[in-house]
């Protein structure tokens, strides 16, 4: 795989639920984190933002069972935590101060913001959101499957 520690923004987390594009990168990633090969990190806001992306698409008819979904997710969560192969990175203040920088900065949301601020001590970030790999490629983060 290349990297020992990956940080996942919603858009990537969420192709680990719902089959569509990209959900192969996000199994190979999983499956290094359940081998002990990758710790995986993401925020705690991503939690929260991951409901909201599923409620979406069971809306749209994408996904049949939003708690089922989510169920898996937040299953998978403990899981991956309890191996140590998952990293919930908090909101702090200093994470936070920082975001704000980047809504100024580039003119992002401030969910967006925060992905960039979280995935500072990972060795890569995965989005799926080209506009955000793009200022994160400008903030220093290296993008994953581009090391």
């Amino acid at each position: 795989m290349g990297v020992r520690s990956v940080y996942l923004d919603t858009s990537a987390i969420v192709k680990r639920y719902v089959v569509e594009e990209g959900t192969d990168v996000l199994d190979e990633i999983y499956a290094g984190a359940y081998a002990g090969d990758v710790t995986i990190g993401f925020s705690l806001f991503n939690i929260g933002e991951v409901a909201v992306v599923f409620d979406k698409y069971r809306r749209r008819g994408v996904i049949a069972d939003v708690n089922d979904c989510f169920s898996k997710f937040l299953s998978e969560v403990s899981t991956l935590a309890r191996l140590g192969s998952l990293r919930v990175v908090r909101i702090s203040k200093p994470i936070l101060v920082e975001s704000v920088r980047y809504v100024f900065r580039y003119g992002v949301y401030i969910a967006d913001a925060l992905q960039i601020a979280s995935a500072k001590n990972f060795e890569a970030f995965l989005t799926f959101d080209e506009r955000l790999a793009e200022v994160a490629v400008k903030e220093g983060l290296r993008l994953f499957g581009k090391e």
